[in-house]
């Protein structure tokens, strides 16, 4: 057997591989997709989306190299997958850039408008487990972290009634996507359950609507479930909330 030939073979058999791990990763990343409505585990999820991205670059690798060494014809192997596991495979590079480019932030899951005297978690309190995060707040060594990467989000403070501004508040929360766990007018308080997209990790919110004096205090609180860090989920939400409440309250 020729040299070419034999290099050849081989380009074949990378571009074999290469098809086989790009069906297996497609397989794993759309079994990631669908896992969160049927109440899997967000770490199961996240597992499955990561092992999915892991095969699409190995398939990328394996395709570019059967493509090099074949010269392009797959070696008896059909081109076409390795081509895709070289596309996918850049993609899932890229994919996985761009989430580590975003993902900043402190390690902490528990952002509040109010480090001082933050909301506490009641109705959502029994909706979790042992094994997540303490309602509790996270302390000062969270709230110093907070102040340091999130000056912005402090107290919202509204020139509006009190029983106006909760009645807008708990309609921004439903159309966020929330859902709604409680909702106490005489207290002020509100408490909701956020799931993220994709994934499906649930985070929990409540919102204190106080008045005094002239003015109207909103206190807004997001914490995860699970994990140290959030990568700057939970700030996000208090921005999003805070924004729409804001331009909803506006005449």
């Amino acid at each position: 057997m020729s040299e070419e030939s034999n290099r050849n073979t081989r380009g074949g058999r990378a571009c074999a591989w290469a098809k086989r791990l790009f069906i297996l990763g497609a397989l794993l990343l759309v079994a990631g997709l669908i896992a969160p409505n049927l109440g899997i585990s967000p770490m199961v999820v996240m597992l499955l989306l990561s092992l999915g991205l892991l095969f699409f670059i190995v398939a990328g690798i394996s395709g570019g190299v059967g493509l090099i060494r074949s010269s392009g014809s797959g070696g008896g192997s059909s081109p076409l997958f390795a081509w895709l596991g070289v596309v996918a495979g850049l993609g899932a590079i890229l994919n996985i850039v761009m989430v580590m480019g975003s993902a900043g932030g402190p390690p902490i899951h528990d952002i509040t408008t109010d480090t001082e005297n933050p909301p506490a978690f009641v109705a959502v309190a029994k909706l979790r487990g042992p094994k997540d995060n303490p309602v509790e707040y996270s302390g000062p060594e969270a709230a110093e972290q907070q102040k340091a990467a999130y000056a912005d989000i402090k107290t919202i403070e509204l020139n509006d009634p009190r029983s106006f501004v909760f009645t807008t508040a708990l309609e921004v929360a439903e159309d966020m996507g929330w859902e709604i766990v409680a909702a106490e007018p005489e207290s002020g308080r509100i408490e909701a359950t956020a799931t993220t997209p994709f994934v499906g990790f649930k985070d929990d919110v409540v919102i204190r609507v106080q008045a005094r004096s002239a003015v109207t205090l909103v206190d807004v609180r997001s914490k995860s479930r699970i994990g140290m860090g959030d990568m700057g989920v939970n700030a996000k939400r208090v921005r999003q909330f805070r924004d729409r409440l804001m331009a909803a309250v506006e005449p």
